[in-house]
């Protein structure tokens, strides 16, 4: 297998995305510690959005599952969006 081959099949498996449903967004809030206005502020939404996502009255967008499903397997990256750097450890004198 070369590496084109190994890069498509990357790519196709990361298209694959949750849908999101409303126990998933919910679950998802949980774990960030989020209630719905945090979220809607990393979401770069509305809180009635996410209102609307929590109740199933609408389903997140691609994009909107998309970043959902990053903070979901990489929650440290909020951290980097919101700028926050982990202070550094204190060397001995």
């Amino acid at each position: 297998m070369n590496t084109e081959q190994t890069a498509l099949q990357m790519i196709a498996g990361a298209a694959r995305c949750p849908e999101y449903a409303p126990a998933m967004v919910k679950g998802l809030m949980k774990k960030l510690d989020m209630n719905e206005k945090a979220f809607a502020l990393l979401m770069n939404v509305s809180p009635s959005t996410v209102r609307l996502w929590t109740t199933g009255a609408a389903l997140p967008c691609g994009t909107a599952r998309r970043l959902m499903q990053i903070y979901e397997t990489e929650p440290e990256i909020i951290g980097k969006i919101v700028g926050y750097h982990e202070p550094a450890e204190r060397q001995a004198p």
